[in-house]
Protein backbone atom coordinates (compact mmCIF):
# COMPACT_ATOMS: atom_id res chain seq x y z
CA UNK A 1 0.00 0.00 0.00
CA UNK A 2 1.23 3.16 -0.82
CA UNK A 3 0.47 5.69 2.25
CA UNK A 4 0.61 9.35 2.02
CA UNK A 5 1.49 11.36 5.41
CA UNK A 6 0.27 14.91 5.66
CA UNK A 7 0.83 17.00 8.64
CA UNK A 8 1.37 19.89 10.62
CA UNK A 9 -1.28 22.21 8.38
CA UNK A 10 -1.63 24.78 11.11
CA UNK A 11 -4.41 26.31 8.98
CA UNK A 12 -2.51 27.21 6.40
CA UNK A 13 -5.20 26.76 3.44
CA UNK A 14 -2.92 27.67 0.70
CA UNK A 15 -0.10 25.38 1.44
CA UNK A 16 -2.90 22.60 2.10
CA UNK A 17 -4.36 23.35 -1.31
CA UNK A 18 -0.70 22.51 -3.30
CA UNK A 19 -0.26 19.52 -1.12
CA UNK A 20 -4.06 18.30 -2.48
CA UNK A 21 -2.40 18.90 -5.40
CA UNK A 22 0.56 17.11 -5.74
CA UNK A 23 -0.83 14.53 -4.14
CA UNK A 24 -2.76 13.67 -7.60
CA UNK A 25 0.90 13.24 -8.65
CA UNK A 26 1.79 11.17 -5.77
CA UNK A 27 -1.15 8.77 -6.13
CA UNK A 28 -1.16 7.00 -2.44
CA UNK A 29 -3.93 4.35 -1.59
CA UNK A 30 -4.11 6.42 1.48
CA UNK A 31 -3.30 9.30 2.96
CA UNK A 32 -3.02 9.73 6.66
CA UNK A 33 -3.01 12.90 9.13
CA UNK A 34 -0.15 13.36 11.85
CA UNK A 35 -1.82 16.58 13.99
CA UNK A 36 -1.54 19.87 14.45
CA UNK A 37 -4.08 20.94 11.71
CA UNK A 38 -5.38 24.17 13.07
CA UNK A 39 -3.23 26.38 15.04
CA UNK A 40 -0.75 28.86 13.80
CA UNK A 41 -2.56 29.79 10.49
CA UNK A 42 -5.90 32.16 9.35
CA UNK A 43 -7.94 29.51 7.74
CA UNK A 44 -8.40 26.64 10.87
CA UNK A 45 -11.94 25.87 10.45
CA UNK A 46 -11.62 25.77 6.33
CA UNK A 47 -8.69 23.06 6.87
CA UNK A 48 -10.48 21.16 9.03
CA UNK A 49 -13.63 20.85 7.10
CA UNK A 50 -11.12 19.87 4.03
CA UNK A 51 -9.37 17.29 5.75
CA UNK A 52 -13.06 15.86 7.11
CA UNK A 53 -14.72 16.24 3.81
CA UNK A 54 -11.54 14.12 2.86
CA UNK A 55 -12.04 11.21 5.09
CA UNK A 56 -8.35 11.02 6.23
CA UNK A 57 -7.46 9.47 9.19
CA UNK A 58 -5.22 10.44 11.51
CA UNK A 59 -3.51 11.49 14.85
CA UNK A 60 -3.88 14.30 17.91
CA UNK A 61 -1.00 17.22 17.38
CA UNK A 62 -0.73 18.77 20.72
CA UNK A 63 -1.82 22.34 19.30
CA UNK A 64 -4.99 20.43 18.93
CA UNK A 65 -5.00 19.30 22.27
CA UNK A 66 -4.74 22.66 23.54
CA UNK A 67 -8.17 23.22 21.57
CA UNK A 68 -9.47 22.36 25.10
CA UNK A 69 -9.06 24.87 27.53
CA UNK A 70 -9.19 22.77 30.06
CA UNK A 71 -7.05 20.01 29.40
CA UNK A 72 -4.20 19.88 30.78
CA UNK A 73 -0.72 21.14 29.13
CA UNK A 74 2.54 22.48 29.42
CA UNK A 75 1.60 25.65 27.70
CA UNK A 76 1.63 28.46 29.65
CA UNK A 77 -1.74 31.23 30.24
CA UNK A 78 -1.12 34.28 28.44
CA UNK A 79 2.12 33.22 26.32
CA UNK A 80 2.53 33.13 22.60
CA UNK A 81 1.03 29.63 22.12
CA UNK A 82 -1.84 30.38 24.69
CA UNK A 83 -2.93 33.96 22.63
CA UNK A 84 -2.92 31.99 19.67
CA UNK A 85 -4.93 29.30 21.03
CA UNK A 86 -7.64 31.30 22.30
CA UNK A 87 -7.99 33.28 18.54
CA UNK A 88 -8.22 29.88 17.00
CA UNK A 89 -10.79 28.59 19.08
CA UNK A 90 -12.78 31.44 18.16
CA UNK A 91 -12.06 30.81 14.32
CA UNK A 92 -12.70 27.22 14.74
CA UNK A 93 -16.08 26.96 16.83
CA UNK A 94 -16.55 24.59 19.47
CA UNK A 95 -18.09 21.73 17.31
CA UNK A 96 -14.33 21.64 15.58
CA UNK A 97 -12.47 22.18 18.42
CA UNK A 98 -14.47 19.39 20.14
CA UNK A 99 -13.06 17.06 16.88
CA UNK A 100 -9.66 18.08 17.44
CA UNK A 101 -9.34 17.29 20.59
CA UNK A 102 -10.63 13.76 20.26
CA UNK A 103 -8.18 12.66 17.64
CA UNK A 104 -6.66 9.16 18.85
CA UNK A 105 -2.88 9.16 19.47
CA UNK A 106 -1.52 7.18 17.45
CA UNK A 107 -2.52 5.40 13.75
CA UNK A 108 -1.50 1.86 12.17
CA UNK A 109 -1.68 0.04 9.30
CA UNK A 110 0.40 -1.72 6.91
CA UNK A 111 3.53 -1.74 8.74
CA UNK A 112 3.40 1.89 9.27
CA UNK A 113 3.27 3.92 12.67
CA UNK A 114 1.75 7.51 13.00
CA UNK A 115 2.32 9.94 16.04
CA UNK A 116 2.94 13.49 16.01
CA UNK A 117 5.47 13.90 18.51
CA UNK A 118 6.38 10.13 20.13
CA UNK A 119 4.45 7.32 21.13
CA UNK A 120 1.71 7.88 23.86
CA UNK A 121 2.37 11.80 24.06
CA UNK A 122 2.31 14.30 21.77
CA UNK A 123 4.62 17.04 23.43
CA UNK A 124 7.90 15.33 23.62
CA UNK A 125 10.18 16.51 21.06
CA UNK A 126 12.84 14.63 19.63
CA UNK A 127 15.05 16.35 17.14
CA UNK A 128 16.09 15.94 14.05
CA UNK A 129 19.72 14.94 15.24
CA UNK A 130 18.51 12.31 17.87
CA UNK A 131 21.43 9.38 18.11
CA UNK A 132 20.26 6.56 16.15
CA UNK A 133 19.71 5.08 20.48
CA UNK A 134 17.41 7.65 21.05
CA UNK A 135 15.28 6.90 18.00
CA UNK A 136 15.42 2.97 18.43
CA UNK A 137 14.36 3.90 22.34
CA UNK A 138 11.94 5.49 21.44
CA UNK A 139 9.83 4.31 18.34
CA UNK A 140 10.83 1.03 18.45
CA UNK A 141 8.29 0.05 20.61
CA UNK A 142 5.79 0.54 18.12
CA UNK A 143 6.44 -2.17 16.45
CA UNK A 144 6.56 -1.53 13.15
CA UNK A 145 9.09 -1.31 9.93
CA UNK A 146 8.54 2.32 9.72
CA UNK A 147 7.57 4.87 12.12
CA UNK A 148 6.52 8.39 11.11
CA UNK A 149 5.96 11.54 13.29
CA UNK A 150 5.56 15.66 12.83
CA UNK A 151 6.05 18.10 14.95
CA UNK A 152 9.26 19.05 14.71
CA UNK A 153 8.90 20.68 11.49
CA UNK A 154 11.82 19.07 10.08
CA UNK A 155 11.97 16.53 7.45
CA UNK A 156 14.11 13.60 7.33
CA UNK A 157 15.12 9.49 7.11
CA UNK A 158 16.80 7.45 9.36
CA UNK A 159 17.00 4.05 8.44
CA UNK A 160 17.96 1.41 11.45
CA UNK A 161 18.39 -2.20 11.70
CA UNK A 162 14.67 -3.19 11.43
CA UNK A 163 13.34 0.43 11.63
CA UNK A 164 13.09 3.47 9.63
CA UNK A 165 11.78 6.44 11.55
CA UNK A 166 10.57 9.50 9.20
CA UNK A 167 9.59 13.09 10.14
CA UNK A 168 7.58 14.46 7.61
CA UNK A 169 8.41 18.15 7.71
CA UNK A 170 5.79 20.84 7.78
CA UNK A 171 2.68 21.35 5.85
CA UNK A 172 2.97 25.05 7.19
CA UNK A 173 6.07 26.64 9.05
CA UNK A 174 8.73 24.53 7.92
CA UNK A 175 11.70 24.85 10.06
CA UNK A 176 14.85 22.93 8.74
CA UNK A 177 15.70 25.82 5.93
CA UNK A 178 13.24 25.00 3.51
CA UNK A 179 10.28 27.01 3.39
CA UNK A 180 8.06 24.66 1.03
CA UNK A 181 5.46 22.18 2.24
CA UNK A 182 6.66 19.05 2.95
CA UNK A 183 4.65 15.23 3.27
CA UNK A 184 6.12 12.01 3.22
CA UNK A 185 4.94 8.80 0.95
CA UNK A 186 5.42 5.65 2.26
CA UNK A 187 5.44 2.09 0.47
CA UNK A 188 6.78 -1.39 0.73
CA UNK A 189 9.60 0.40 3.29
CA UNK A 190 10.75 2.84 0.62
CA UNK A 191 10.15 6.84 2.08
CA UNK A 192 9.99 9.49 -0.27
CA UNK A 193 9.37 13.04 1.57
CA UNK A 194 8.03 15.83 -1.25
CA UNK A 195 8.27 19.11 -1.33
CA UNK A 196 5.96 21.42 -2.62
CA UNK A 197 6.15 25.17 -3.44
CA UNK A 198 3.08 27.74 -2.49
CA UNK A 199 2.77 31.50 -2.63
CA UNK A 200 3.28 32.67 1.13
CA UNK A 201 2.40 35.96 0.38
CA UNK A 202 -1.03 35.49 0.39
CA UNK A 203 -0.98 33.26 3.89
CA UNK A 204 0.87 36.23 5.92
CA UNK A 205 -2.11 39.07 4.64
CA UNK A 206 -4.31 36.97 5.41
CA UNK A 207 -3.11 36.66 9.07
CA UNK A 208 -2.53 40.24 9.15
CA UNK A 209 -6.14 40.89 8.25
CA UNK A 210 -7.70 38.45 10.48
CA UNK A 211 -5.59 39.77 13.45
CA UNK A 212 -3.99 37.14 14.14
CA UNK A 213 -1.75 36.90 16.90
CA UNK A 214 2.35 37.57 16.68
CA UNK A 215 1.53 37.13 12.47
CA UNK A 216 4.34 38.39 11.65
CA UNK A 217 6.40 35.88 13.30
CA UNK A 218 4.68 33.30 12.06
CA UNK A 219 5.02 34.95 8.48
CA UNK A 220 9.33 34.84 8.95
CA UNK A 221 8.86 30.90 9.87
CA UNK A 222 6.83 31.03 6.75
CA UNK A 223 9.15 33.15 4.58
CA UNK A 224 12.50 31.63 5.47
CA UNK A 225 11.80 28.23 6.67
CA UNK A 226 14.03 29.27 9.98
CA UNK A 227 13.17 29.08 13.39
CA UNK A 228 13.40 32.37 15.36
CA UNK A 229 11.88 32.22 19.08
CA UNK A 230 9.02 34.42 20.01
CA UNK A 231 11.01 36.85 21.48
CA UNK A 232 13.44 37.53 18.72
CA UNK A 233 14.01 40.81 17.12
CA UNK A 234 12.61 41.00 13.62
Amino acid sequence: MRIAIVTDVHGNLVALDAVLADLRDAGPDLVVHGGDLALGGSRPAEVVDRIRELGWPGVLGNTDAIMDPDAPSPVPPGGFAAQAAARTRELLGPERAAWLTGLPLEWRGDGVAVVHAVPGDCWAVVPHDASDDALRETYGPLGVPVAVYGHIHHAYVRRLDGLTVVNTGSVSQSLDGDPRASYAVVEDGRVEVRKVAYDVEPVVADLLAVGYPNAELYARWMRTGVYAPPSAPA
